[in-house]
Order: C-alpha cells, then structure tokens, then sequence
C-alpha cells in the first residue's frame, strides 16, 4: 500500500496539474483579498454577511460597485474586521480543486484501465482502494493547508494585522473545517470508483453541489417550508456557519455528518469497487 500511495506521489508532484492547482488556490486567494471580499461558487455563505458583513449601508455600496479598486475603498472606509476569517467562509470552493486530485490520483487509474496492473501485482483491492483514499486526504489536506495559510499571509502582508482574526483562529478554524472537508473527499472518491470513467466523473461531480442547493431550495418553494433548517447542514453552509461562532450542538451535529459521510461513502466505494470487474 505504501508503495501505491508513493507512486501516485511521485506521479502527481512530476506533473503539471498540482502546481496550477496550487497557483490558482494563491490566486483566487490574492484576488480575494485585494478586493477584500471572498468569491463564492454557488449559493453565498450566510455566515458572511452574519459575522462580518452585518452593516447593510456596507452591503448595499459593495452590491452597487463592479470595480475591484472601489470595493476595496468601501470595505476599507468600513473599518477593521477579520477578512481572512471570511475568506476561510468561502472554503466550499475547494470542492472544485479537491475534484482535480481525485481525477489524477484515481479516476485516471480506472479511467485508463492501469488499475488492472496494479491489481495483478498480489495488490488486493482493499490495499489498492484505502491507498487511493490515503492519498486523495493526504493531498487535499496540502491544499487545506495551502489555502487558509496563505490566505492569512497574503491578507496579512496586503491588508495588515487590523484585517486579520490571527494564525490561531486560522488554525482553529481549519480544524473544525477539516471533518467535512474530509467527507466530501470521500464522496469524490466514491463517485470514481462507482463511475471510474473521467468524463462521466466529471460531469457528476462539477455541477453536484449547486444542483443539491438548487434541489434543496425547488423542493422547499414547491412545498411551501423554510429551507433555512435543511440548507444549514448542507455542505457550502456548513463550511460558511463553521466560521460563524456556531453553538457545540451546531458542531456536534456537523461533526457526526462528517464522520457519517466518510463511513458512508467509503463503505459504498469499496463495495462497488469489490464487485466491478476490472477490463
């Protein structure tokens, strides 16, 4: 199994996918926190505007402006606050890198049919399934990692120290974070072996998370009930209401959906992979 998980190492570090990844997450990052503001792929975070963005008067100059540069002035006239405890709201955003990883760790594997040697190397499949699993979390937390510190350190050395919350509530934070971020890692993991082709993965996987919201909030309009309660257990509100001083229940609750997801999905992904024949 070690030798899997250092192969795919190898193989992803010799690539070009992980270091545009990697660039892109500095980027977006840099970007974010030159307009002072987190970008979002979906359905906003209402943890945002509930910790950091409370002052409607603020709100509704920012919604009125489409220049970077005035953005900025406005959230800057508007005083100190931790921007890059927001920017930690936006992490939903990961999915779609997290998506990149799995595509080369696995998906590409099985796409190809090169898992078939693998496996005919006295590799079983339970190895071969919780190195590719290993190894999907182990990056993903690389990325974690690159993303929340270098959104600190970049809003640090662009804005100072009155627009930061401090490397210890970025810390805390990307704790809290981690067990969903690792659930929904699985679900990607589990979707590759279920679909193992790389276009069908992706045509799964881009579009998941806004067709839920839009699911969650069509199915709500339709039968006349507050979706309020039901979104705040979906993925992209999770991540946002993390950052939002949630109560312990609120935690203990998110805490034991990442634990169910991770136990969920890997037992339907190492089932389904048990059984497929591999060509």
């Amino acid at each position: 199994m070690l030798n899997i998980i250092k192969s795919d190492l190898y193989r992803v570090f010799r690539g070009k996918a992980i270091y545009i990844v990697i660039a892109l997450i500095l980027v977006l990052a840099a970007v974010s926190c030159f307009a002072m503001s987190p970008g979002h792929i979906g359905i906003a975070s209402s943890s945002i505007e509930q910790t950091d963005y409370d002052n409607e008067e603020l709100l509704e100059k920012v919604y009125e402006t489409d220049s970077i540069l005035e953005t900025r002035e406005i959230m800057k006239e508007y005083g100190s606050f931790p921007l890059d405890k927001a920017l930690l709201g936006a992490n939903s955003n990961l999915y779609y890198f997290f998506i990149v990883v799995v595509v080369i760790v696995l998906v590409t594997d099985l796409s190809n049919s090169t898992v078939k040697n693998t496996l005919s190397s006295a590799i079983s499949r339970k190895k071969y399934y919780f190195s590719k699993l290993i190894t999907s979390i182990g990056l993903g937390t690389f990325l974690i990692l690159i993303n929340n510190y270098g959104s600190y350190l970049i809003n640090l050395l662009m804005n100072g120290q009155e627009f930061s919350a401090g490397i210890l509530e970025i810390t805390k934070l990307t704790v809290l974070q981690l067990p969903i971020l690792y659930g929904i890692i699985s679900l990607l993991v589990c979707i590759g072996f279920c679909f193992r082709k790389t276009g069908t993965f992706n045509s799964v996987t881009i579009p998941l998370i806004i067709v839920i919201q839009l699911i969650i909030m069509g199915v709500s309009t339709l039968f006349h009930f507050d979706s309020t309660n039901l979104l705040n257990y979906e993925f992209q509100y999770i991540i946002g209401n993390l950052v939002a001083d949630p109560t312990n229940a609120y935690l203990l609750k998110t805490f034991v959906l990442a634990i169910f997801y991770i136990i969920t999905f890997n037992v339907i992904g190492y089932r389904v992979f048990k059984k497929t024949e591999i060509k």
